[in-house]
């Protein structure tokens, strides 16, 4: 007797495990219910909308999620999400929870379609990695509110720019905003590491965003490409703005192909609240839009000043024909900044300009220091201090310089005055600086999000 009880036990258990199988589907997720946390695997199934069930109950329970790169029959599947349509679908970040891709040969998993693929909402804490997202809606991940998040190794290709209410198109490919709460939507440390994001379209449109982020920011080893680079309105590789803490953007590189020839493209645009702490450090920024800058720093009217940054150790190649352009600048309210060692190559309408934007945003006190501009053509001055600019110094290599601003010096050069110097000056304040709104641009990329939610 007991001999057959231990023959049948085994097979009993054969039993319960094909009944589990059959109660969940191959295709669904599968949970070990000894580990704690949770551990879940989610294979795909290819159908919609069970794919996107299937990942978000493995989310609510929270633990480690693990998104398979085949289906349970070992065959490579990308996990449906749905049209990339302002009725379609994403999962929700509602516990803390790492999210993990797997890479099998040369597949990777991949999550086609959706609506904010993934979006968190509430203050957990997360991890996203090693996941292809495919031509999504709006962005593939969207942060407004965590309590630290590490988005690591994914890749982002084909956003599809979502329609706001006042008329233009957005995109982002990730976006991390606590606009709603900016002291306390987005706490602890935000991470975004080794990601490949390829965009372009939308009128606005930013290949990374980090807009009123409390947690300290390090964005590091992207590659972001702009296909094409079309937003009339925005079109930045990686935007940090407004943020409260320490916001370092190290070791990335950004790509803005040529597009719509109204567009103003720039590489990396940061600043913003005098308390944060910007490094853009040892970057790689290429840009062949005819009208683009390579790394600006602003203090905007809607962003107070910036004090402190540091641009340094970066290489920029720029090919701009406008006057109006830079390979690196200052401008508004930025005071006791630097812009150190970087190599400028190109054609630009200034290597490095410094100005203030108004007698309220005045640029004072900073320096450039050691940059290598000798391959770069500039079709202005070497270096533009222009209106509202005061204190300012220029040490290191130059030919050429225009000065417009009060008790600024330069070891280099020789001055000129030129009727682009004039144009330079005149049109400084109007390319697009002031983001036309980003607070109206985040409300209404807010609704859209809160719609989806509601239905």
């Amino acid at each position: 007797m007991t001999h057959l009880t231990h023959m049948i036990s085994p097979l009993h258990r054969g039993l319960c495990l094909v009944c589990a199988l059959a109660l969940f589907g191959f295709g669904g997720w599968w949970r070990d219910a000894s580990a704690a946390p949770a551990n879940t695997t989610v294979y795909p199934t290819g159908s919609f909308p069970l794919d996107v069930q299937n990942v978000q109950a493995a989310i609510d329970g929270g633990g480690t999620v693990v998104l398979k790169a085949t289906n349970a029959a070992g065959q490579p599947t990308a996990f449906n999400f749905g049209p990339p349509v302002v009725t379609g679908s994403g999962v929700n970040l509602t516990t803390d929870v790492t999210i993990l891709g797997e890479q099998v040969g040369q597949y990777m998993t991949t999550i086609n379609g959706g609506f904010n693929t993934i979006l968190g909402l509430v203050p957990i804490k997360s991890t996203i990695q090693g996941i292809d997202f495919e031509g999504p809606l709006d962005a593939a991940i969207a942060l407004v509110a965590s309590t630290g998040s590490d988005i690591v190794g994914n890749r982002i290709r084909g956003v599809v720019p979502v329609p706001l209410s006042f008329g233009f198109t957005d995109l982002e490919g990730i976006f991390v905003s606590g606009f709603d709460d900016p002291q306390h939507a987005i706490t602890g440390q935000i991470r975004v590491a080794d990601n490949i994001i390829e965009v372009s379209g939308g009128d606005f449109a930013n290949g990374m965003q980090f807009d009123e982020v409390s947690a300290d920011i390090e964005v590091s080893g992207n590659t972001v490409h702009f296909l094409e680079s079309d937003g009339v309105i925005q079109v930045i590789g990686i935007l940090v703005f407004r943020s409260h803490g320490k916001a370092n953007v190290v070791n990335n590189s950004v790509t803005m192909d040529p597009g719509n020839l109204a567009a103003i493209p720039v590489g990396i645009f940061a600043g913003g609240h005098a308390e944060a702490r910007y490094m853009i450090s040892h970057n790689t920024v290429v840009t062949n839009h005819p009208n683009s800058d390579g790394i600006d720093i602003v203090g905007l009217s809607n962003s107070g000043s910036t004090q402190g940054a540091i641009i340094e150790g970066n290489h920029v190649v720029i090919q701009s024909s406008l006057l109006t352009s830079d390979a690196m600048g200052f401008f508004g309210a930025v005071n006791n900044s630097y812009i150190v060692a970087n190599r400028l190559e190109g054609m630009a309408g200034n290597a490095i300009d410094i100005f203030g934007l108004d007698s309220a945003k005045i640029a004072d006190s900073n320096h450039a220091l050691g940059n290598d501009i000798s391959r770069l053509s500039a079709l202005n001055g070497d270096v533009f201090f222009g209106p509202f600019s005061t204190n300012n110094l220029v040490a290191g290599q130059c030919a050429t310089y225009i000065d417009q601003g009060v008790g600024n010096r330069i070891t280099c050069g020789t001055a000129i005055s030129s009727m682009g110097a004039a144009t330079r000056s005149a049109m400084g304040s109007s390319r697009g600086f002031d983001m036309l709104g980003p607070d109206d641009v985040n409300r209404a990329r807010l609704d859209v999000i809160r719609n989806r939610l509601s239905r």
